[in-house]
């Protein structure tokens, strides 16, 4: 045989040998289980960290048959011994094969568990974006205090405090946990978002005929409104829609924020369940925290109120130029989806909306071109039916007004008003009233209602932004977060009256008590979800309208004026009604 033969023969020969030596044999796995094994502790109480599998390995965990994710099995403290099952896939070329190794996670003592619930408990609510303030969680337990510290938020009363700055930035917050006298530190990392990446509100934008001005109440100027939102909203598009747009109010008619009210040429569905001609564009401008309004017409919702009034927030935009924070509300009126009463007949026992209207006084009872009657020095103003209504008769008038005059004898007599009124709805609109102290609950928007044949209704509630510790025209003693308001003989007389009867003040508390939990206290957590919810929106109008800690007028209650900033304005709000809640609880729970 020639050498060179020779020499191919013995290579392959060679490569055979070398390919039978490489193949996998269980042998191999099992080494490779071995050496896993003896890297794996028995017992463990912090997070444990697997092993890698050797080079050309393949090698995974399953612990009591869950997928191991990186490797680490996060530790969970707890107070007992826990015998965990560790399933170890080994495998190379085309041979696998499974190894069991029991686990036992040590038990911690009490100390440890707390430690552990309240860290964990820190991870679970902080966000991985800061997009606004954020409510720390409350800790009310014996021997622990938390604080935090960090060199790019604040934390004031367990609130993160967005600080908006230009750039998204990365940030950490250390949390301080003592328990006992023993203290231990985490931080937690998240991301501050830009403003302007912040999630923004609707934004609604109004253009007028010939960029013609909107400067009265009387008459409407013509436009055009379009709506524009991110698409997760399952509302209707609004594009370049027919609209007919004024000013509206009394008193907020003259301040620089104007609020109006628009007319679409068809029903349409603004922000809402259901489509109407006319919305109210509420500018909110006495009230610095701009929530007032929302927060009482969400509390008569979750009372279930009949009608409580729909309310959205927007970003308005007239003619190209913005101009703030709005709410979107109803126009108070009768119909299917509002006050949905019986109009438009000539029967003299058909639906009626009244109002309790003093503005009549400075507005002037003639020249307010209003259909009013007087109980006393009352002034009631008929909204319908609509004296302009061809099926109107003078009877109508004579018919609601010796009704209210009735009434009103019969509460002041003490007799019998159960063939009169709805005494709950009378219950639920003086407990928003009541709760907000809302100045104006005896003066104007005090709105009644009454369906063909049917007993007096109160509401709907309107008009609350002068309320809980705002109005700067309301006596000292009265502004405060205790006393009675609404039930104060000079304030409203029918609930000054009404507050006489036994049964008044007996289902009065009954109904307090049936809704404290699930409707007042969890408006005092809404105060912060709401305002929340408007952080970039709240940001450009407080640029817009720089008011805050500097306008003093005759609206502006001087511990307002004190505020300096918006989240001094919110927590004034949410103590003011967490103590006025407490007072009337009280008060309320001790009637006779």
């Amino acid at each position: 045989m020639k050498r060179s033969m020779l020499v191919v023969l013995m290579l392959l020969i060679a490569v055979v040998f070398t390919a039978c030596d490489n193949e996998t044999t269980p042998g191999d796995l099992d080494a490779e289980f071995n050496r896993i094994a003896g890297l794996i502790p028995e017992s463990f109480a912090s997070d444990l960290t697997l092993p890698e599998g050797s080079p050309s390995f393949v090698v995974t965990y399953e612990l009591d048959n869950a997928e191991v994710v990186n490797r680490i099995i996060e530790f969970h403290a707890e107070p007992d011994d826990r015998q965990l099952v560790l399933t170890i896939t080994i495998s190379r070329d085309e041979l696998s094969q499974e190894y069991y190794l029991a686990l036992t996670q040590s038990a911690v003592s009490d100390t440890e568990l707390l430690f552990a619930e309240v860290f964990a408990t820190l991870g679970s609510v902080l966000p991985g974006e800061l997009i606004s303030n954020h409510s720390l969680p409350e800790f009310d337990w014996e021997n622990l205090m938390v604080s935090y510290d960090s060199d790019c938020v604040e934390v004031v009363r367990n609130r993160v405090v967005y600080p908006f700055p230009d750039n998204t930035t990365t940030c950490e917050l250390e949390a301080h946990v003592t328990i006992d006298s023993e203290t231990r530190v985490r931080a937690f990392a998240f991301d501050i978002v830009a403003v302007d990446d912040l999630p923004k509100l609707p934004a609604l934008h109004i253009t007028t005929d010939g960029q013609a001005e909107i400067t009265g109440n009387e008459f409407y100027v013509t436009g055009t409104a379009t709506l524009e939102y991110d698409g997760f909203l399952p509302y209707p598009d609004i594009v370049d829609e027919p609209i007919q747009i004024r000013l509206r109010g009394n008193s907020t008619l003259y301040m620089p924020k104007r609020s109006y009210r628009i007319k679409f040429d068809e029903k349409t569905r603004l922000l809402s369940e259901y489509a109407e001609r006319d919305w109210v564009l509420l500018a909110n401008y006495t009230d610095h925290t701009l929530i007032r309004n929302y927060l009482a017409y969400q509390m008569a919702g979750r009372l279930d109120m009949a009608f409580a009034p729909m309310h959205r927030f927007v970003d308005v935009h007239v003619n190209g130029e913005y101009q703030g924070t709005y709410m979107i509300s109803d126009q108070i009126e009768v119909s299917n989806d509002r006050v949905d009463i019986a109009e438009h007949e000539t029967t003299i026992d058909t639906g009626y909306l009244i109002e309790i209207d003093n503005t009549l006084y400075w507005r002037g009872f003639e020249e307010s071109g209003d259909n009013y009657f007087m109980i006393g020095a009352i002034p009631f103003v008929i909204k319908s039916p609509d004296w302009d209504d061809e099926n109107y008769r003078p009877e109508h008038l004579t018919f609601i007004q010796d009704y209210m005059e009735t009434l009103l004898a019969t509460l002041e007599a003490g007799d019998d008003y159960d063939d009169l009124i709805d005494e709950a709805s009378f219950i639920d609109w003086f407990l928003v009233n009541e709760v907000f102290k809302n100045v104006d609950a005896g003066y104007s928007s005090i709105y009644f209602y009454k369906d063909a044949g049917g007993k007096l209704y109160m509401g709907p509630v309107w008009d609350l932004d002068l309320s809980s510790g705002n109005p700067g025209h309301l006596e000292a003693d009265l502004r405060g977060p205790e006393g009675w308001y609404v039930a104060r003989y000079e304030r409203n007389v029918l609930f000054y009256y009404l507050m006489q009867y036994d049964s008044f003040r007996d289902h009065l508390k009954a109904r307090w008590n049936e809704v404290y939990d699930d409707v007042l206290l969890a408006m005092l957590d809404d105060v912060f979800a709401v305002s929340d919810s408007i952080t970039h929106s709240r940001y450009r109008n407080f640029e817009l309208w720089d008011v805050i800690g500097k306008n003093q007028d005759w609206y502006t209650a001087p511990e307002i004026y004190d505020l300096k900033t918006y989240d001094e304005q919110i927590w004034f709000l949410h103590d003011y009604l967490a103590t006025r809640i407490a007072w009337l609880n009280q008060a309320i729970n001790d009637l006779d």
